[in-house]
């Protein structure tokens, strides 16, 4: 990893690739990011920045996949204070 996260949410896309989604950096920075956790045979494996999330921040509730491949992310807002926002993550071209 680039950057120490926290409080992210990861999803597995195929069955080498996990996507590691938001969270919060060191010093409580946002970290709107997306990395592509690539797991090859032989032990290999490499980390790929891909396209950013629309919000930056914690990802404290589930991802849901929806049936056409879009991500939902619901990230803390307000510090945790009002409800999460939605926001929405296309990774097909990507798995």
């Amino acid at each position: 990893m680039l950057q120490p996260l926290r409080r992210f949410a990861t999803i597995k896309i195929s069955t080498s690739k996990v996507l590691i989604l938001g969270g919060i950096s060191r010093l409580s920075k946002d970290s709107d990011a997306v990395y592509c956790f690539d797991a090859e045979e032989g032990g290999q494996y490499s980390m790929e920045i891909l396209d950013k999330i629309d919000r930056a921040g914690a990802v404290d509730y589930p991802v849901i996949l929806d049936s056409i491949g879009s991500l939902h992310l619901f990230v803390e807002n307000a510090t945790g204070t009002s409800p999460p926002f939605r926001t929405v993550y296309s990774f097909l071209e990507y798995s």
